[in-house]
Order: C-alpha cells, then sequence, then structure tokens
C-alpha cells in the first residue's frame, strides 16, 4: 500500500506561492505584450527568459519533496494505487481546465493571444500552459519510485542529469511527453534528494546573508547572458539551480520560527485555485476592458493583476460550497482510489 505521513512544513506551501506568484506574472505581461497593450523591452525580455529557470521547477522540487515526504512506492502494489491516485487528482483538473482553455480559444479566437490544435492534440500530445505542469508531473510519478535510502538519491539524481543532458540535446526532436520527463525529472529527484538530507534542519545555522548573495549572483549572470544572447541549456541548468536554491534557502530561513507569514498563508490555501485558473479570469478581462475602448497600460496591468489572483480565490471560496464544483479542483477530497485495499 501507499504510505502518506502528514506534518505540515510551512516553507513548502510558501515556496509553492512565490513560484505561483512569478508564473501568474509570466502569463500576464506576456499577454499584454501580445496584446500591443504594452511593449517588449529589455526589462521585459530578460525578466520572461529568467523566471523559466525556476518557477516551473520550484514546483516539481516541491512536489518531488512532499512525493518522498508522505508515500512509500517501492511495488508494484503501491506503484498501482499511486497512480490511480495521481490519475484522479492530476487528472480531473487537467481535462477540465484544459478542456475549458481550449473552448475559450476556440470561440474567441479573433481576440485571445495565441492559436491553438485540435482537442485531442491539446489534451495528450501538445498540452497548453500552464496545465503542462500537471501532464509533465503525472509523468514524473510514473516512472519514479520513493527512494529508501539516500545512497538511491544519489543514483537518482545521477541518472536524472543523464536524462536531463538527452533532453537539452535532443531539443524539440522528441514528444512534448518525452521531453517534459527528460527536463524535468532532474528537480523532480532534487526535490526527493532534499527531504531525505533533511535540508530544513541542515539550514538551521545559516545566514539570511546566504540565500540573498546566491540571488544577486543569479540575476547579475542572467543579465549577462541574455545581454549576449548566450544560448545554452546546461547554463540555464545551472541558473536555474541557483535559483532554486535561492529561493528554497531564504523561504526556509524566514520560516524558522514556525509561525505563519500571514500573507504567504493567505495564498498558500489556493495556490491550485491561482495556478489552474487565471487566465480564465485575465484573458476575459482584457477582452471587454478592449472591447468598451479602454487600452490605458495601467488600468489594464492593475485590473489584470488583481483579477488574475482574486478572481480565482473568489471562484475557490464559491466552489467550496458547491461539492461538484470543488471536486473539479480538489478531487481526492471526495474519491479515495486507495479506500478498501
Amino acid at each position: 500500500m501507499t504510505v502518506e505521513k502528514s506534518n505540515r512544513e510551512y516553507w513548502v506551501d510558501y515556496v509553492k506561492v512565490l513560484a505561483c506568484v512569478f508564473v501568474v506574472l509570466g502569463h500576464f505581461f506576456q499577454s499584454m505584450v501580445k496584446s500591443k497593450i504594452l511593449t517588449s523591452g529589455f526589462i521585459y525580455e530578460w525578466f520572461i527568459k529568467t523566471i523559466y529557470f525556476f518557477h516551473v521547477p520550484l514546483f516539481f522540487i516541491c512536489s518531488g519533496y512532499l512525493y518522498q515526504k508522505k508515500c512509500v512506492v517501492d511495488s508494484v502494489i503501491s506503484w498501482k494505487i499511486n497512480i490511480n491516485k495521481k490519475i484522479l487528482n492530476l487528472g480531473v483538473p487537467y481535462f477540465v481546465f484544459t478542456l475549458i482553455t481550449w473552448l475559450f480559444k476556440k470561440i474567441f479566437s479573433g481576440s485571445v493571444n495565441g492559436e491553438i490544435g485540435g482537442l485531442a492534440d491539446t489534451l495528450f500530445i501538445h498540452p497548453t500552459a500552464p496545465y503542462w505542469f500537471l501532464y509533465a508531473l503525472f509523468f514524473l510519478f510514473v516512472i519514479t519510485p520513493t527512494f529508501k535510502y539516500k545512497k538511491n538519491i544519489i543514483v537518482g539524481v545521477v541518472v536524472a542529469l543523464f536524462m536531463k543532458i538527452i533532453g537539452i540535446t535532443l531539443g524539440e526532436v522528441c514528444l512534448p511527453m518525452i521531453s517534459y520527463v527528460l527536463l524535468n525529472e532532474i528537480w523532480f529527484v532534487l526535490g526527493m534528494g532534499l527531504y531525505m538530507y533533511n535540508i530544513n534542519g541542515k539550514l538551521k545555522k545559516v545566514s539570511i546573508v546566504v540565500p540573498v548573495m546566491m540571488g544577486i549572483i543569479f540575476c547579475v549572470v542572467s543579465i549577462i547572458i541574455y545581454a549576449f544572447d548566450v544560448r545554452c541549456g546546461l547554463v540555464n541548468f545551472v541558473l536555474g539551480l541557483i535559483a532554486c536554491a535561492s529561493v528554497i534557502e531564504g523561504v526556509i530561513i524566514l520560516s524558522r520560527k514556525k509561525t505563519p507569514i500571514l500573507i504567504l498563508e493567505i495564498f498558500a490555501q489556493y495556490t491550485m485555485p491561482i495556478f489552474l485558473m487565471h487566465t480564465l479570469f485575465s484573458a476575459p478581462l482584457r477582452i471587454v476592458l478592449i472591447k468598451v475602448g479602454i487600452t490605458n497600460a495601467v488600468t489594464h496591468v492593475i485590473l489584470g493583476l488583481v483579477i488574475s489572483f482574486l478572481g480565482p480565490i473568489c471562484a475557490a471560496v464559491i466552489m467550496k460550497r458547491i461539492k461538484w464544483l470543488e471536486f473539479v479542483l480538489y478531487p481526492g477530497k471526495f474519491v479515495n482510489p486507495d479506500r478498501g485495499k
């Protein structure tokens, strides 16, 4: 059976909140530029390129950490039970929100940014943003067992690094399903390793200066490689490691007192709804504002960012009162594939 444990660690939730914020900002400002409400420039181009080094990897790291912490998947039976759970918990929101997004883009194809392929292609071959993360995460659960000993993590990291190099080398040659696994297994396994090596305990005597300096190094180097148009997957990976280490260490250190950080605590309750629904609120608002003749960039940015966060939060509050709607967000609350096993 799959064994699950609890014991919440605030830093994991807070890192997910920060990663989610960067995801929202990235999608939002890209849509603003594509709509020609904002103009592209050095800062924008650098920001969009740079956040992809670390914001989604942070999600994979947190997922790997919680997977190793909460589950024991070391046999065919436990693997089957875990996969059934992931099909439910990841599959339901993935299919529902991908379908909604696909319909929205097809119906309002003349008003939204970017085209989208056929439904089957979008669901199974070329998943759309941001839902490709759920798609990729499922396949990582499929191929990755939990580790019993620290030495297994070392082997896992070596294998994952080899996969990363293959993924970088192949580029867009392989199918997205394969590419996602090759490129992101390393982040998932690193997250598992952080739990095995008790990262929380290891940083008890580390000063906040360390992650701050790492963050500064990341920003300086990323600006340099952008300015000189350096295109190297391994360089991007190393920068991603530095950024993720900076964020995770910084958040752990700030969370040492084990007391909630209010603003992060509030948003931590709604990370999933914000991740799933931010584009479904910001895009319609942008269309409406443009239709009524409002093209002022400041107005679009303020209202767009507000609804990107508050829209999903309000929707989640409403959905919580209606079980079949909340099922779409958290199906595991209502169906337990492990029951009776």
